[in-house]
């Protein structure tokens, strides 16, 4: 771990690269935030030890799917030992895997992903993808970090893996942003296989969770190009697309049911901060107005609290 000189070190270490980054000093940018990932030194850099697997959340609903989703494995886990189609050898895994969550005290995915989004831009794509992986190693949740990486093997032309890649993410999207993004690289898989109507259909979907101006830029071009005017996407139409080529229909379930159940969860606490925090990702996701009924009266207790 790290004393609290060495983080204000990487702090501004990260800060300063940032700055270079950001003023297209992008030679100097890789050498700066490279040379800092270098001098982490293996007790800075622990991803686990006997007791603890170390984490880089990068917010209380990142750490809560994952969490999700390890329980589900182990439960598969079980379920298939009682059915003896598991033989016991298969401990370790099991005890590796049932080790105690810490999050790191340092940003260290930032400093791997900035790492690879300059070496993406310096046109350097496999030290993009290697600095990339590691970034989601420390954090195997974060959409923004996979949208990444799937970025490079778009600019690589590997548009097939980059749908792949993109699907993958859905299970771990917890905003309305996150999906329309989602969306959109869904979009640009199909512009490149020329398939105008899907293009178009995950657009529009797209912008039914944010709309963006390059989505609109690019329905205009399409439209354009396919000498229409206007034309109607139904909900069933964009279903109909996504199940015919496994692409996920909106937000996963998993997800919803997480955030709600936390957000239920914490309302029966008492905490009503982190309620609030789990109900409105939930809200957001889903619109139901059940959970705007709860999201209203917490705001009412929190009202007489302040009182």
């Amino acid at each position: 771990m790290m004393t609290e000189a060495r983080k204000k070190e990487v702090e501004e270490g990260l800060e300063k690269s940032r700055e270079l980054f950001k003023n297209r000093k992008l030679d100097e940018a890789q050498q700066t935030i490279d040379a800092l990932i270098d001098s982490l030194t293996d007790e800075e850099a622990v991803m686990e030890d006997d007791d603890y697997e170390y984490i880089d959340f990068k917010s209380p609903v990142e750490e809560g799917i994952y969490r999700s989703e390890r329980d589900s494995i182990e439960n598969e886990k079980k379920e298939l030992r009682e059915e003896d189609k598991v033989q016991n050898d298969d401990e370790d895994a099991d005890e590796e895997s049932n080790k105690e969550i810490r999050l790191i005290d340092f940003p260290v995915s930032n400093m791997y992903v900035l790492s690879g989004s300059i070496a993406m831009e310096r046109e350097d794509y496999g030290h993009a993808l290697e600095q990339l992986g590691e970034a989601m190693d420390w954090n195997p949740i974060n959409p923004e970090i996979a949208f990444e990486y799937a970025e490079v093997v778009k600019r690589m032309g590997s548009v097939d893996q980059f749908l792949e890649l993109t699907k993958r993410i859905f299970p771990h999207i917890y905003t309305p942003a996150q999906l329309a993004h989602a969306y959109r690289n869904v979009a640009y898989y199909y512009e490149s296989k020329h398939d105008a109507d899907k293009a178009l259909a995950m657009l529009a979907f797209s912008n039914g969770f944010e709309e963006s101006e390059g989505a609109k830029r690019e329905i205009n071009a399409i439209m354009k190009d396919i000498g229409e005017e206007s034309r109607q996407i139904s909900s069933d139409d964009i279903k109909k697309i996504c199940e015919g080529d496994d692409i996920p229909f909106g937000p996963d379930v998993n997800v919803i049911q997480m955030t709600g159940g936390n957000g239920l969860y914490f309302f029966d606490k008492k905490n009503y901060n982190m309620s609030k925090y789990f109900l409105t990702l939930a809200y957001n996701l889903t619109h139901a107005p059940q959970l705007k009924e709860k999201l209203d009266e917490i705001d009412k207790l929190q009202e007489k609290e302040d009182k």
